[in-house]
């Protein structure tokens, strides 16, 4: 009797702990606005079902937008240890907007964005800036971003990755601010079809994580910007179809970071093996051995002693 009490307990555990998709039903509000979320979806922009009590969101939950428009980020969707989903209804479509001064007030606002049949959230505004913890994806339909991110003057840091959509040009991150900054300490990938990053105003970014292309998608890349810089500090990484980077791109690789590409049809996206071409950073004439040429340098180290150098191997 007591392992069946014991097992019921687990199961009505488990049962709590499962994610609910919440639905919209107003548009224009506060996503924080009581009753606006039910857990059954009925029509666009409705539903039925017992509200959810802001603050009481589950780690995993989504908040569908069930064609609702101009859902106000103005507080925080979840926290440290809740991680939840911002996303568009595949069929209603609708979406979020998010201000600088909201995102500053926020501090770190934790969710991941998903764009379907619309995008997902629009960012604007000009000062305050913040952080956001989660991952971007791009949507399914041409012009169907993740995040339309139109903020100017200030630095927006996304702490996560981001990926293209499943269809041309529906990218997973557009920053086309005629000013500012965007930080990634992520990735930013070719998703199936589209690119990751793209910039087309005048705003920079810079990317602590790779920039990575793909051996199925052809045209679009992991990064790519017509005007504003991309500052590359991690690796990129090129698929057959479609490269890591392309455009305004300052390559700032570290020690540890390289830029692969495919040598021949058998290769494996970023893996370095006898089918990649790998290119690693310049080590600096002076820790080269004297005489060993290299691209378009020769070295000039001439340690004495027992060093490796000094033996013929380095």
């Amino acid at each position: 009797m007591q392992r069946l009490l014991l097992l019921i307990c687990f199961m009505a555990a488990s049962v709590g702990l499962q994610a609910t998709t919440w639905y919209a039903t107003s548009s224009s509000v506060n996503i924080n606005t009581a009753s606006l979320w039910v857990p059954t979806q009925t029509g666009s922009c409705t539903g039925s079902g017992t509200p959810l009590s802001w603050g009481s969101q589950a780690n995993g939950d989504t908040f569908n937008a069930n064609g609702c428009t101009s859902l106000s980020i103005n507080v925080n969707t979840g926290s440290s240890s809740v991680q939840v989903t911002l996303t568009t209804d595949g069929t209603n479509g609708g979406g979020f907007t998010l201000s600088t001064a909201n995102l500053a007030t926020i501090g770190t606002l934790y969710a991941n964005f998903t764009a379907t049949k619309t995008s997902t959230v629009t960012i604007t505004g000009s000062t305050g800036c913040g952080t956001i913890s989660g991952n971007v994806t791009g949507g399914s339909a041409s012009g169907i971003l993740g995040v339309t991110d139109q903020h100017t003057g200030c630095t927006i840091t996304l702490s996560g990755n981001i990926t293209g959509g499943s269809i041309s040009a529906a990218n997973g991150w557009s920053f086309t601010g005629a000013s500012g900054s965007l930080i990634v300490n992520g990735n930013a990938s070719v998703g199936a079809v589209a690119s990751g990053l793209s910039i087309s105003g005048n705003g920079t970014a810079t990317v602590n994580g790779n920039c990575i292309g793909s051996n199925s998608a052809s045209g679009n890349f992991g990064c790519t910007s017509t005007s504003g810089a991309i500052t590359l500090n991690g690796s990129v990484i090129d698929g057959i179809k479609s490269s890591g980077a392309s455009g305004v791109i300052y390559f700032n690789p570290g020690a540890t970071n390289y830029r692969i590409s495919p040598l021949n049809s058998s290769y494996t996206l970023g893996t370095i093996n006898s089918n990649a071409t790998v290119m690693v950073p310049n080590p600096g004439t002076g820790n080269v051995k004297l005489g060993i040429s290299y691209g378009p340098f020769t070295g000039t180290y001439s340690g004495g002693g027992g060093s490796v150098c000094s033996t013929g191997g380095w």
